[in-house]
């Protein structure tokens, strides 16, 4: 029962580190699943995001005087893009293979993350970071307008690209989540979850946009068929480019986001950025499946939250595994070298990447089966 209760209790913080982390997988479903593009960059923008807003946060007079975090964020995510346009250019310019690309941008970034504070870590100063500045008191009903606003602004841009019954579901699904927030918010005063939830939101907003735009179809197009692309006239190489950009900046905005969240900024920060990003992908589009009632970018989202429960649940099952090691009559030296401590989160990971690639094979070879099957009938043998 204390297991319970101590799990519940750390639920928020755990969904507050899966939304931030969900910025940065949204930018990772960008390259994976849009443009087909092994991107390891990723793993060198996202710390670069916290060293750029903490060398701002550093910075006594900020960016040219303005001193609002929102403009460290800005700095980050440009910093971001970056690093993207790097990567795209030594692969559509240079020739390099992507995986390359992405290694030699991801391996660039480490020595120049430590040049742009000067040490390997910092911590970031309260006043200038984006989750100390805001209170209950001050921003809940702001923040609360803000989310009726930003639904009202879906429910009549989802009705202009789809008008269907799926709409209206749609809506109902969001509204649902937004007031089980604002009544949790209310009860509880946790503003920084609604800040993070709220930044997610508006950034998922924009991807949204983006990807059913004339440059977002674009954009899906070159990942499925690079050549028919080029024989449209679409000059593909800026275009690869432009994804590579946007990807980076989501995962240099998830990293500014994650530095103040923990008020570190660290060299190791970006160690796993790849895995867990993908993690988070085929989690989401492995266990909830395509609807009509959620998209894509919206799933992502939620395998993140999910991959983040399942790592806080693992992480704080220490009793329990005890309590069964104790059942299978280990001896204390095994009970200790199987014991889950903090540092096992990537072998955690490892197997849960694992586990749902083999069942989407399975689900794969028992589908291939079926078919075969289904043939051999059809021809009567």
């Amino acid at each position: 029962m204390n297991e319970l209760l101590v799990f519940i209790q750390s639920l928020p913080e755990a969904l507050k580190t899966g939304f931030i982390y969900s910025i940065m997988v949204m930018g990772v479903y960008i390259t994976y699943k849009i443009l087909d593009f092994p991107d390891l960059s990723v793993e060198g923008a996202f710390p670069m995001g916290g060293f750029i807003f903490a060398a701002f946060a550093l910075s006594k007079n900020g960016f040219f005087g303005i001193t609002n975090p929102i403009m460290g964020l800005i700095l980050a995510t440009i910093g971001g893009m970056f690093a993207g346009y790097v990567t795209g250019a030594l692969h559509v310019y240079l020739n390099i293979e992507g995986l390359l690309s992405g290694i030699i941008v991801m391996t660039g970034l480490y020595s120049i993350n430590s040049r742009i504070i000067g040490v390997s870590n910092t911590f970031i100063p309260p006043e200038r970071s984006i989750y100390e500045i805001v209170s209950y008191n001050k921003n809940f009903v702001v923040f609360s307008i803000i989310f009726i606003i930003l639904l009202i602004l879906k429910g009549f841009y989802d009705y202009k690209i789809k008008e269907n019954k799926y709409v209206i579901r749609c809506m109902i699904v969001y509204m649902g989540l937004v007031f089980i927030l604002i009544f949790y918010v209310f009860f509880t005063k946790d503003i920084k979850l609604m800040l993070t939830v709220l930044i997610v939101f508006i950034l998922k907003m924009i991807l949204d946009y983006i990807l059913t735009s004339k440059f977002g179809f674009a954009l899906r197009a070159l990942g499925n068929n690079e050549q028919l692309v080029v024989s449209l006239g679409v000059n593909e190489k800026r275009l690869k480019i432009f994804g590579l950009m946007l990807s980076n900046g989501f995962v240099s905005l998830s990293g500014a986001l994650f530095a103040q969240s923990i008020k570190v900024a660290d060299l190791q920060l970006g160690v796993g950025a790849i895995v867990i990003g993908l993690a988070a992908i085929i989690l989401g589009l492995g266990i909830i499946k395509k609807s009509q009632a959620v998209n894509e970018v919206s799933i992502v989202i939620l395998g993140s939250l999910l991959y983040y429960s399942i790592i806080n649940i693992a992480l704080l099952s220490n009793n329990w595994t005890t309590n069964l090691y104790d059942v299978l009559g280990l001896n204390d030296n095994m009970k200790n070298i199987l014991q889950i401590k903090p540092t096992d989160v990537k072998i955690i990971t490892a197997i849960i990447l694992t586990g749902i690639l083999w069942n989407e094979i399975l689900k794969k070879v028992t589908k291939g089966k079926k078919k075969a099957k289904l043939i051999q009938r059809e021809r009567g043998m």
